[in-house]
């Protein structure tokens, strides 16, 4: 089983963000509760109606680790958005990252990628909700 949230604990994260001074950025995770091995982690921060992911970490390269990324982006951007967040912006995502957020209709600009309306974007009713 795989659980998405928010540690508290940097000692787990402190192996994929060894910098002294990201003990205190925020963070999200995604764990195998089996094993509790870490399979991914976002770095981000937020003010206002602002996200910033400044790195994005994931361990595990099996089958379905873009779901499991996936997992992790909607599970932030969801609580985010409960936070009164709409914009989005992300730096440094390369190859699978990058299409996956230009997926989602993200532009790029001199910072990297960025939504002005993540929640609209990642949370609209599908075909058969909508009536479509």
């Amino acid at each position: 089983m795989i659980k998405i949230g928010f540690p508290r604990d940097f000692s787990q994260l402190k192996v994929l963000f060894p910098e002294k001074e990201k003990e205190r950025d925020l963070y999200i995770a995604a764990e195998d509760t089996e094993t509790s091995k870490i399979l991914g982690a976002i770095r981000f921060f937020y003010t206002g109606n602002q996200v910033d992911i400044f790195e994005m970490i994931m361990t595990y390269q099996g089958d379905q680790y873009m779901a499991i990324f996936d997992g992790i982006v909607r599970t932030l951007l969801y609580k985010m958005a409960e936070e009164g967040c709409t914009s989005l912006s992300v730096r440094g995502a390369k190859q699978e990252f990058e299409a996956y957020f230009m997926d989602h209709e993200f532009t790029e600009d001199a910072e990297g990628l960025s939504h002005a309306d993540f929640p609209g974007e990642f949370f609209k009713p599908c075909a058969g909700c909508s009536g479509e």
